[in-house]
This record gives C-alpha cells, structure tokens and sequence, in this order.
C-alpha cells in the first residue's frame, strides 16, 4: 500500500479533474490515465486475493470502477450521431429487411382476398364473421360519425396505443420462429376480408373505405414493417447460417428494433389522423390526398435516403 500510494492518488486526481469525460483532460494525461488504471486494475487483483476483507481493497475497488467508468465511456450522443441515426441507419436497415416486410405483405393480403370472395359467394357464411350488433353497426356507419367530436382527444392516444400493441405483437412474435408473427397476419387479414364481403354492396362498405383513407396507408405500412421485422428475427433463429445462433439473433434483433421505431413514430402520426381527420366530413379527394401524400413520404424515406451515405467511406 505504502509503495502504490501515490499513483493511486494520481490516479484518483485525474479522475476527478475529468469529471466523467476525458475531453477535459490534456493529451499526456490521458495517456498517463490510461498506463495508471491498468496498472491500478492489477494492484486490485493481488488486494483481492491475498487481503479481500482489507478497508483498502474496497477502496481500491471504488477507484478502479470510478476510473473504468472513465476510461470506457462512449462519446456523448450528438446532434451529428442523432442525424447519422435518423438519415441513414434506420432507412437502410429497413430496406434490408424490405423482403421479410414483402412476405408479410403477402401473408396478410393472402386470407383477405380469400375470405373477401368467399363472403361474395357465401354471404350468409360471412355473416357469420361478425356479430348481429358490429354488422348493425358497421351497416349505419356514415362519415363524420365514426368518433364524435368530443371523444376524438381521447381516442387518439388510445388508437396509438393499440396499433403499437398489434405491433410490437407482429414484431415479438419473430422469437416464435414466426408463427405468432404470421397468426396475426393471418387473422388480421382475413377479418378484414370478412367485414369487406359482410359489407359488400352496403352504404357502410363506403363509409369504410373513406374513414381508412386519410390513415390506412401509413398504419398498414407499419404492421407490414413491424412483421417484417418479426420475420426477419426468425429468419436469424431459423437459419443462423455461419454464425452461432445466439449472434445470429443479436444482429437481427439490432436491425429489427430500429425497423421498430420507425413503426412507433409511423404509427403515432396515423393514429393522430385517425382520431382528428379520418372521422370528419373532408371531402374523399382530402381524405385520398392525405393518405397518399403520407404514404409516398414514408416509402421515399425508406427507399431513397440515405443511398448515398451508404456508399460512402
């Protein structure tokens, strides 16, 4: 102790002259910092093996992980990281996973088209889809009504809410090898399917289709996405190829949380038009105009930015 005094107490002094960044110390402190803390690191070694109940050991120890905070600390989120994060790694990465996000596509729209032309052929197995009361009341829809004016504050967090549960559900179900992932495609799709051919030639069929306008294109978009992402998971788990399994999933589960977090931003945004725009009296072009403007941004963001960024050094 005697001998490694006062290196400790250097050591312990360029500590706290950082204050928890090492960009507030000189070039040479650093790297004396750097030679102190390996050096303290093996002094706690020995203190902890041959005297583990001495008072200076646990002092020692609270030096060594006061330094190792230091020493290790990553560079501080910036504005630059933020943007790099935003323009670049969260399109690409969605466009990596864009053929899982197509095959989930195809999962959902599959039983929708399937139980759409059965309810025509059958209506009266159709109508068995739904109960008496949804069908009474998908049937008197007209726009304008579907959320009164005084409930709308209140709605939107509540539909945010839930299509980010359907979500992350579409999403967390990747650990599953997918099928929970493809069981909610599945169900989902064909209920909407169902509730098209009940509606079918109905004043409530068009009440339907112009309260989806203005928000379907971005919330269907996400659950697509999210699913993809789900499937992507279990591609990883599935299929590892030449990595470990446990490496394959970590890599995967990075892509499908940023691919996640566009979702939750999408699906914010969709629930808001949902619950002040979708239930108004705008004309269908309005309605039409927001949801394919919004649409097309979304698929611009992902497609186009950030291609050139990828390319560079």
């Amino acid at each position: 102790m005697e001998d490694r005094r006062a290196r400790w107490a250097r050591l312990a002094q360029l500590t706290a002259d950082a204050r928890g960044r090492v960009s507030r110390l000189r070039a040479a402190e650093v790297l004396e910092l750097g030679a102190l803390y390996r050096a303290a690191t093996s002094d706690l070694a020995i203190a902890r093996r041959d005297f583990a109940r001495d008072v200076v050991t646990e002092r020692l120890n609270d030096l060594v992980a006061a330094s190792h905070a230091l020493v290790y600390s990553g560079a501080p989120t910036g504005g630059r990281r933020l943007r790099r994060f935003v323009a670049h790694e969260i399109p690409a990465t969605v466009r990596a996973t864009l053929p899982f996000t197509l095959v989930a596509f195809t999962v959902m729209l599959a039983p929708a088209l399937l139980t759409y032309l059965a309810g025509i052929v059958a209506p009266d197995i159709a109508a068995t889809a739904l109960s008496e009361e949804t069908r009474r009341e998908l049937a008197a829809r007209r726009p304008g009504t579907e959320i009164p004016l005084e409930m709308r504050p209140v709605a939107g967090p509540l539909i945010i809410v839930n299509n980010v549960r359907v979500a992350v559900l579409a999403f967390a179900g990747g650990l599953t090898a997918g099928v929970l992932t493809v069981f909610v495609l599945f169900v989902n799709g064909a209920a909407l399917g169902a509730t098209f051919a009940v509606l079918h030639g109905s004043e409530g069929a068009g009440a339907l289709l112009e309260f989806v306008l203005a928000h379907g294109f971005l919330e269907l978009s996400a659950i697509f996405l999210s699913a993809g992402a789900g499937l992507r998971l279990a591609w990883a788990m599935l299929h590892p190829g030449e990595l470990r399994r446990r490496d394959s999933l970590r890599l995967a589960g990075e892509q499908s949380v940023r691919v996640l977090l566009l979702c939750v931003a999408v699906l914010g945004v969709a629930g808001l038009i949902e619950a002040f725009l979708s239930p108004t009296l705008l004309p269908i072009w309005a309605k039409l105009s927001v949801g394919a403007l919004t649409g097309a941004l979304l698929w611009a963001y992902v497609i186009f930015v950030g291609r050139r960024a990828a390319g560079s050094p």
